[in-house]
């Protein structure tokens, strides 16, 4: 199930390249320096890499197997000296941020005067797919749970450690005979009944009901220039789709038929340093 997730959300940020292909040319002529936030497993990187770009790619946990090296590094604290960049590019990074002021404050000071900053962030829409499709998640999840737990359990009290999914969240070091109560709180948080309808929040939002506000284009617009960015543009990214994995890979022109007529599921601002 996680290598059908993470070839889902490669494919769509495959889509969303091929729109964006065009905007990053705002920044100038090539060659041009490139900041990205949030690289994951290195696949945006080696796509902008492959476009003539200077690929630079942080994460505070980058993933393996990578597609592109990948640095680990945190966005509050960016370890390179100023107007280091002409671009700073993240893929649904910054509404996992907590400390955004922090991160702004540090992106502006890395980014050359005229650069410009790309940031693709989700929209209501998200959201509200997400809660249309969270029972069908729920039940998909509850087999795999199941599964999960009945490994686990076996595992242990045969004293072998199990690192499949699930059991990377679940402690390692309790006794062979009697799962560890950390592990059965972890079993019981996917089981909650409230989440057959109630998704869990995203990122740094307190709920999934604030993301409905929060995410909006005027929401964003704000940030960005409360933390002294003007944003100069929006792009509307091509495919409609919630964050449960239901049904990747299905029903692409009907997503693309909702993002072009109601709203994408995620969009890109464009956003140069107020001067």
């Amino acid at each position: 199930m996680r290598k059908i997730a993470i070839r889902w959300i490669d494919h769509i940020r495959q889509l969303d390249m091929d729109v964006l292909e065009g905007t990053f040319a705002l920044a100038g002529d090539l060659p041009l320096k490139l900041l990205e936030i949030g690289g994951g497993n290195g696949f945006v990187a080696s796509k902008l890499s492959g476009l003539g770009f200077n690929v630079v790619s942080i994460d505070p946990d980058p993933r393996q197997p990578s597609f592109y090296h990948v640095r680990q590094g945190d966005c509050v604290k960016l370890e390179f000296p100023d107007d280091s960049f002409d671009i700073i590019f993240s893929s649904n990074v910054l509404e996992h941020v907590e400390d955004i002021k922090t991160a702004f404050a540090e992106m502006k000071r890395v980014l050359r005067p005229e650069g410009i900053m790309i940031h693709t962030m989700p929209t209501p829409l998200n959201t509200v797919l997400t809660f249309l499709t969270q029972p069908v998640r729920y039940i998909f999840g509850l087999g795999f749970v199941f599964g999960q737990a009945y490994r686990v359990i076996k595992n242990k009290l045969r004293g072998h450690k199990n690192n499949n999914d699930l059991s990377d969240n679940l402690s390692s070091d309790s006794d062979p005979k009697k799962l560890n109560r950390q592990n059965m709180r972890e079993v019981f948080k996917h089981l909650n009944p409230l989440r057959i309808l109630i998704p869990w929040h995203h990122g740094a939002s307190p709920s999934c009901f604030t993301e409905l506000h929060d995410w909006k284009r005027t929401s964003w617009i704000e940030l960005f220039e409360s933390n002294g960015f003007a944003v100069e543009q929006t792009v509307d990214l091509p495919l409609a789709y919630s964050r449960n994995v239901v049904f990747p890979f299905c029903f692409e022109k009907l997503r693309k038929h909702i993002a072009e007529s109601i709203s994408p599921s995620c969009r890109a601002y464009i956003a140069k340093p107020e001067l």
